[in-house]
């Protein structure tokens, strides 16, 4: 690096292979990361890909069998923890400007939500737990009580519609003894959704991809002779 090794400049970020970017540690961001820097993070560790709009190339078949011209995979990144740190660090300095209150308990879904709620909760000095999944879509609450005086923090590292985030606290609801008290802001790593509120608590989210879904019958891209290809298998 020829900058400051203690805030490297979004250039320098932005000229990083994935050997640099996983020597890159929290402490080393004074300023806010932008949207940029986060998109070649997600793209140099194979977790994000956006169609460039030209039909001679391939675009995305989701596990439902719609159509896609992006996919986010932040697994892909999120598993190198010091990214997951640095991700997690500046998520919360959003959430930070957006809720100055307690909080209790960080919990995500099961999966992949498990990884970065823990990280954002590890930060936050909350407690930490994730819902599992059960049938027809669920996600169950099971293992710890939750206080009414400890508010519960939603984190995800994706948010594409807001059927996990619903059936999460859904099953927090019915799996814990008492009421709930949820802090009024939600956090995402990645916001792929046109929503922006969910039971009338803000979103707040690192960054956000407008990647539209069809139905294969009324694609675009396949009209245009794209091929589909499921994205983790190429």
């Amino acid at each position: 690096m020829t900058g400051s090794f203690m805030d490297p400049s979004v250039e320098e970020v932005l000229r990083m292979e994935l050997s640099a970017l996983r020597g890159l540690k929290w402490h080393q961001f004074g300023r806010d990361i932008t949207d940029e820097e986060v998109t070649h993070v997600l793209k140099t560790c194979d977790g994000l890909w956006l169609h460039s709009g030209d039909p001679k190339t391939p675009h995305a078949e989701l596990t439902s069998g719609m159509c896609s011209d992006g996919f986010a995979n932040t697994l892909a990144m999120l598993r190198y923890t010091n990214l997951c740190e640095i991700m997690a660090q500046h998520v919360i300095r959003r959430f930070n400007k957006a809720y100055k209150g307690p909080v209790g308990w960080v919990i995500g879904s099961d999966h992949a939500g498990a990884v970065f709620s823990y990280e954002v909760a590890r930060q936050l000095s909350a407690q930490h737990d994730f819902t599992e999944k059960g049938p027809d879509d669920t996600q169950l609450w099971k293992r710890f009580n939750i206080g009414p005086e400890e508010p519960v923090l939603q984190a995800e590292e994706l948010i594409t519609t807001t059927k996990t985030l619903r059936a999460v606290r859904e099953g927090i609801r019915l799996g814990n003894r008492g009421p709930v008290k949820f802090a009024p802001v939600i956090l995402a790593l990645v916001h792929r959704s046109g929503v922006y509120e969910f039971e009338g608590v803000p979103i707040v989210y690192l960054v956000h991809y407008d990647i539209k879904v069809w139905e294969p019958k009324s694609c675009p891209l396949c009209a245009q002779g794209s091929k589909r290809f499921r994205p983790k298998q190429h």
